[in-house]
């Protein structure tokens, strides 16, 4: 996930690595990559394939926020690397049709293009409008400008921005319906950005696998990762 510093995923990344190899990297542009983009979803679904050929392939990618659509890119066209993704969330892959609003802040293209002017203007307000319109109690206080200082130090305005903007414009749904039944769900309710979505995105991956969590990977890791478990056993039984 781009708009988030690596260690928010810390703990769903040490309970894996008790039984599990597990592989992180920074997206170009953040953290200790190289700041050379393009910094849209082709070029990191790309990354991310070469990221996993290098490392010897056969991987299941955990897919945060932006994350599930270059992850879903990813397992789409290279099957032979990645052969599941595992989204956190009830992030759509693409525009919800208006037969089938949601109540998310992500289904309104007027909010998504007033926080794109928001982040080009003053970059830090438009994370902190992000952050505490998420619906999470917890964005308060110096917890808060941590997060907010840590997010601007592992990714800048300038790659901030740019895939802010592809995700915006981006419909990856094709390749999410591509994926079937290899493409998970670990949903959750509560992120007002993606509140009401579930069931538009069960309607538009009608193949895809669900699988309900008490929260997102990174403020439950032991329930996230038992599921993740459950996955690859059930992966594993049926090869």
């Amino acid at each position: 996930m781009a708009l988030q510093p690596p260690g928010v995923c810390r703990g769903i990344v040490e309970e894996l690595r008790l039984d599990h190899r597990v592989l992180t990297y920074d997206l170009r542009g953040t953290g200790g990559s190289s700041r050379a983009g393009p910094y849209d979803i082709e070029t990191d679904a790309a990354d991310l394939a070469a990221v996993v050929e290098e490392a010897g392939g056969g991987a299941l990618a955990i897919a945060l926020g932006d994350g599930a659509r270059r992850s879903v890119r990813a397992a789409d066209e290279r099957p032979d690397l990645i052969h599941t993704v595992a989204v956190s969330g009830e992030l759509p892959l693409g525009p919800i049709s208006r037969a089938e609003r949601s109540e998310a802040l992500s289904d309104s293209p007027a909010v998504l293009e007033a926080l794109l002017g928001l982040l080009e203007v003053d970059y830090r307000t438009g994370l902190r409008t992000m952050f505490t319109s998420s619906g999470d109690s917890e964005w308060h206080g110096m917890a808060l400008h941590a997060r907010l200082d840590a997010t601007e130090e592992h990714c800048p305005a300038e790659a901030g921005v740019a895939r802010m903007r592809a995700w915006v414009r981006d419909d990856s749904s094709d390749h999410g319906r591509a994926l079937g039944h290899r493409l998970w769900y670990l949903h959750y309710p509560g992120n007002a950005w993606f509140k009401g979505a579930l069931e538009a995105v069960r309607r538009d991956l009608p193949s895809a696998r669900f699988a309900a969590v008490p929260d997102g990977v990174i403020s439950r890791p032991e329930e996230n990762a038992a599921t993740i478990r459950r996955i690859l056993a059930e992966r594993r039984a049926a090869a």
